[in-house]
C-alpha cells in the first residue's frame, strides 16, 4: 500500500515534512480495505523519531471515524480493527510534530472472522459484548466492544510479541535527522570496579557496535576523557546497550535542547522470560517517592562538572542525585528499550511524607447534589465528621430537588454547622455550571470539587491534597478513589484510553502497587476526575474554571486539567489522599447509555485535545491503550 500527502505532508527528497502537529497522508486507494472485514496492518517509523500512535481516519463521505493505532516504539507497529462498510477513503496522521519524519505501510491483510473470533477470545467478556450488540444493530457499542478485545495482550507474551514487531535497520527510514559529523561524542562511562572481564566484554562490545559513528568506551577511572560538550551514559559493567541507543540519543538532544537529562526503557529476563521496564514519562513526583529510572539515562556532560564525589558514588546514585535536582523541564524521556542492565538500580525511598503542615489556608468544598439523600447524607456526615483540617467550608449546589427528606437534612445541617451552605441552582444538570457556581460562593483560597457520593478514608485528606495544590506549579490535585468494596477505581485518568480517555490501574486491590508503583505512590497525571479535586482559586479562575458550553456533563474535569496543564500547572494523583466512591451513583446509567447520549461531548473534547489523546506524556506508547493494566496493544 502506498501513501501520499494528503494535509499539512510535504514530500522532500530525502523523506517526509510534517507542517503541523497534526499532519496526514492518504491511502492511494481503498483496496486492501475490506468494507466491514477485518484487517491486519503493519507500519513502521524511523528509530530516531520520537514513537507516536499513529491516527487512522476512515472518511464515509464528509464524516469519518478514526482510531488511535498502537506505536511502532519497537520498530513495527501492528494494529488490527474493522473496516466501516462505508468507507470510501483511508487517511492517516503518522505522527504529532512538525519536522521531518519517517513512516510507511510495511502490509495489509485482511483477516476473516474466524481468525478475529480466534485473536478476540482472549477477552472473552468483550467479544461477547462486541458480538451481542453486532447481532442488534448497536454498532457503536459493538466497535468499541471490538477495540477492547482485539486491543491488548498480556505481558508474558512479550518475546514473540516482539519478534513480530521488530526489523533491522532500514536506511530509507533511518535517516539521521542531524548532521552526525558534527554531533557530539558519546561517552560510555563504565564502572568496573570489581567486574569480571567478561563483564567489562559484554558493555564494551555493545559500544562498539553502536549505528552513531562517535561512541567512546571509558572507565570511570579514565574520566578525563570527555569534555563538556560530549553527551556521558553512566553505566556499570555488565550493562548493555541496544545497537541504536546513542543514536537515539543524539537525535533526542539535538530535539530538546532544553533537556539535561534523559531516560530510556529497559528489558529484563531471557528467552520466554524476556520482559519490558516501559517507563512513564518524567514525573518528578513519582521520582521524589520512587526512582523508577535507575540508570538507563545519558546526560550532558557539562552537568558533571558541578559534581563532586560522582565517580566514588557509582551511575545509580550519580543518575538519582541529578534527577532529584532537575527541574520539571530538564528532563526528556527516550520511550523505546535501549538499555538491558547488569543489575537493577534501587528504587524505593525509606519514608513518604506529603501532609502540609504550614498555616491552614482556607478551603472551599463544593458539592453538586439534586436529591439522593441515601448518598448526599453520608457523604456530608463523613466529610464535616472525619475531616481533620481547622479551616474549610462546604457550598452543596442544589440543582432542583424534590425530594422533603433533601431539604429538611440541608436545613438541619446548616443549623447545626457553620461550615455548610446550601447554594440554589436550578435547570438541567449541567456539572460544570454547578461546580462554577459553587466556586464562586465559597471564600476559599483553595477549591474542593467533591462528588456527592463520595465518603473520606483518610482523615487528613484535605491536608494530603494541599501538600500538591499550594507548590506554585501544580494545578489540579487528585486522590485515590475506592469502590465500595476495597477495589480501586481512580489513581488518576489516562488520555486516550478506550478511544477517549479512561481509569488506567482501577480493579485491583487497595495495596496492588500497580504499574510503576503508581498505584500506591504520588505521581503525575494528564488528568484526574472531578469526584475529588483539589485547584488554587486563582488558578481555577485563571483558566476560566469548567466548560459550562461544550462539556456540561462529561469529560469537564479532563478538559480543566488538560488547560491548566497548557498554562504550565502540573496536575498531581495523591494516591495517600484516600476515599470511597460510588461512581456516579447519583446519575445512574450504564456504560452503552452513556455512550450515547454524551456523544456530543466526547466528540467535542476529542477534537479539542487529539494530540494529546493519542500521546498522553504520562503514560508510554507501548502500552495498551485498551486493558486497566499494564499490557501490550
Amino acid at each position: 500500500m502506498s501513501l501520499e500527502p494528503a494535509r499539512d505532508v510535504r514530500r522532500e527528497q530525502d523523506g517526509l515534512f510534517a507542517l503541523s502537529q497534526e499532519p496526514w497522508l492518504r491511502f492511494c486507494g481503498v483496496k486492501g480495505f475490506p468494507p466491514g472485514g477485518f484487517i491486519e496492518l503493519r507500519y513502521a517509523a524511523s528509530f530516531y523519531d520520537a514513537p507516536v500512535r499513529p491516527i487512522l481516519r476512515f472518511w464515509i463521505g464528509e464524516e469519518f471515524k478514526e482510531h488511535i493505532l498502537p506505536s511502532p516504539c519497537e520498530g513495527v507497529g501492528l494494529w488490527i480493527g474493522r473496516v466501516p462498510r462505508e468507507t470510501t477513503a483511508v487517511w492517516i496522521s503518522p505522527t504529532n510534530r512538525s519536522g521531518a519524519f519517517s513512516f510507511r505501510i510495511l502490509g495489509a491483510r485482511p483477516l476473516g472472522r474466524i481468525e478475529a473470533l480466534r485473536k478476540a477470545s482472549a477477552a472473552p467478556k468483550r467479544l461477547f459484548f462486541a458480538l451481542s450488540a453486532d447481532m442488534v444493530g448497536l454498532t457503536q457499542e459493538a466497535e468499541l466492544n471490538w477495540r477492547w478485545a482485539l486491543g491488548a495482550a498480556p505481558m508474558s507474551t512479550y518475546p514473540s510479541w516482539r519478534a513480530a514487531r521488530t526489523r533491522g535497520s532500514d536506511p530509507r527510514i533511518d535517516r539521521p535527522r542531524t548532521d552526525w559529523a558534527k554531533a557530539p561524542k558519546v561517552v560510555a562511562l563504565v564502572d568496573a570496579r570489581g567486574a569480571s572481564p567478561r563483564d567489562i566484554e559484554t558493555t564494551r562490545a555493545s559500544v562498539v557496535d553502536q549505528t552513531y559513528p562517535h561512541c567512546a568506551f571509558v572507565t570511570a577511572t579514565d574520566a578525563a576523557q570527555f569534555d563538556a560538550g560530549d553527551l556521558v551514559l553512566p553505566l556499570i559493567a555488565g550493562d548493555h546497550l541496544a545497537p541504536d541507543a546513542c543514536a537515539c540519543f543524539v537525535e533526542h538532544f539535538a530535539r530538546h535542547p532544553q533537556h539535561a537529562i534523559a531516560y530510556a526503557d529497559e528489558t529484563v529476563g531471557e528467552g520466554d522470560a524476556l520482559r519490558p521496564i516501559y517507563k512513564p514519562g518524567w514525573s518528578p513526583t513519582l521520582h521524589r517517592f520512587e526512582n523508577y529510572v535507575g540508570r538507563a539515562a545519558c546526560v550532558r556532560a557539562s552537568l558533571l562538572a558541578a559534581e563532586s564525589g560522582w565517580i566514588e558514588a557509582g551511575p545509580d546514585a550519580l543518575i538519582d542525585r541529578l534527577l532529584s535536582r532537575a527541574g520539571n523541564n530538564d528532563v526528556g524521556a527516550v520511550r523505546q528499550p535501549l538499555f538491558r542492565l547488569a543489575r537493577a538500580a534501587s528504587g524505593r525511598r525509606t519514608t513518604i511524607d506529603a501532609v502540609f503542615r504550614g498555616p491552614p489556608p482556607a478551603v472551599t468544598i463544593v458539592i453538586p447534589t439534586r436529591d439522593r439523600i441515601d448518598l448526599l447524607a453520608p457523604c456530608l456526615d463523613s466529610l464535616l465528621r472525619k475531616s481533620l483540617y481547622p479551616q474549610f467550608d462546604v457550598i452543596v449546589v442544589d440543582n432542583d430537588s424534590v425530594e422533603p427528606r433533601t431539604q429538611a437534612l440541608l436545613q438541619a445541617l446548616q443549623a447545626k454547622d457553620s461550615r455548610l451552605k446550601v447554594l440554589h441552582k436550578s435547570g438541567a444538570f449541567n456539572f460544570s455550571a454547578l461546580c462554577n457556581a459553587g466556586a464562586g460562593a465559597g471564600r476559599g483560597d483553595y477549591l474542593i470539587f467533591l462528588n456527592n457520593d463520595t465518603e473520606m478514608v483518610t482523615p487528613d485528606w484535605i491536608e494530603r491534597l494541599l501538600f500538591f495544590a499550594s507548590a506554585p506549579d501544580v494545578g489540579a490535585v487528585g486522590a485515590k478513589l475506592l469502590y465500595p468494596g476495597g477495589r480501586v477505581q481512580h489513581v488518576g485518568v489516562l488520555l486516550g484510553m478506550g478511544g477517549v480517555a479512561g481509569h488506567f490501574g482501577a480493579g485491583v486491590t487497595e495495596d496492588d502497587r500497580g504499574w510503576m508503583s503508581r498505584n500506591v505512590l504520588p505521581h503525575d497525571v494528564s488528568a484526574v476526575t472531578g469526584a475529588c479535586m483539589m485547584i488554587e482559586r486563582h488558578k481555577f479562575n485563571a483558566v476560566g474554571g469548567f466548560d459550562e458550553v461544550s462539556l456540561p456533563v462529561e469529560l469537564n474535569d479532563v478538559d480543566l486539567c488538560l488547560r491548566l496543564a497548557a498554562r504550565g500547572w502540573r496536575t498531581i494523583c495523591h494516591t495517600q489522599a484516600i476515599l470511597i466512591h460510588r461512581q456516579s451513583a447519583s446519575r445512574g446509567g450504564g456504560a452503552l447509555r452513556l455512550q450515547r447520549v454524551y456523544e456530543t461531548e466526547r466528540r467535542a473534547f476529542y477534537e479539542r485535545w487529539r494530540a494529546v489523546i493519542r500521546d498522553d506524556p504520562h503514560f508510554h506508547p507501548g502500552l495498551s491503550l485498551y486493558s486497566n493494566s499494564e499490557a501490550l496493544p
